[in-house]
């Protein structure tokens, strides 16, 4: 169960990413390079937080493996498709400025306090500001913005983590899952009133 678990969600993570990038390629959706540069430094702070403690496990909190994975993936992706289409343009809007700046303000606390539980719950907080982006951007979009299927794989990737960090008694991984699990609710929520809006 333990294993089968473990490879569901870091299959379903890596395939969301490349179906994601996939698209993007074909241009059937226009991602934005500042999101996932944003992306990739928050989960970049947890994978390191997390490595730190006495927990550290590739597998016991499969959630940020995976999910780290699939957002490198989609990183190199979104670059590449915009250097192909000619409109690579990085510029980080106020909300993203203040995630940045607060990831850069727990790594100093971090260094200070040596809490690296502490300094992990607080970049999940800005990983959820940094959500409010999307959300926003859904709640007011005429017409869907998100592909559905990347965002419920996402969330199966995320409740086959549950089993994992049950398993192994990984408070680093409940911690991450109570906040992802939630976010992507809600986004694939927003995804479906777009689309009956459309309808």
């Amino acid at each position: 169960m333990y294993d089968a678990t473990v490879l569901a969600s870091a299959a379903l993570a890596i395939a969301a990413g490349c179906d994601y990038v996939r698209r993007a390629w074909i241009r059937e959706t226009h991602p934005v390079p500042a999101t996932w540069i944003l992306m990739l430094v928050m989960f970049g702070l947890q994978f390191w937080m997390y490595w730190e403690s006495p927990y550290r496990s590739w597998t016991a909190n499969i959630g940020v493996t995976a999910g780290g994975t699939n957002i490198l993936i989609i990183f190199l992706g979104v670059i590449a498709a915009n250097i192909r289409f000619g409109t690579l343009s990085i510029a980080f809007d106020r909300t993203q400025r203040w995630c940045l700046t607060a990831g850069a303000g727990v790594v100093v606390f971090w260094s200070i306090t040596d809490q690296p539980l502490l300094s992990y719950v607080l970049v999940q907080c800005i990983a959820l500001v940094a959500y409010f982006a999307t959300v926003k951007r859904l709640w007011n979009a005429p017409s869907s913005t998100e592909p559905a299927l990347f965002w419920w794989a996402i969330l199966l990737a995320s409740l086959c983590a549950l089993y994992p960090a049950w398993a192994k008694h990984d408070p680093f991984s409940w911690i991450y899952l109570s906040r992802a699990v939630p976010s992507t609710v809600l986004v694939i929520f927003l995804i479906r009133r777009t689309k009956g809006k459309q309808g």
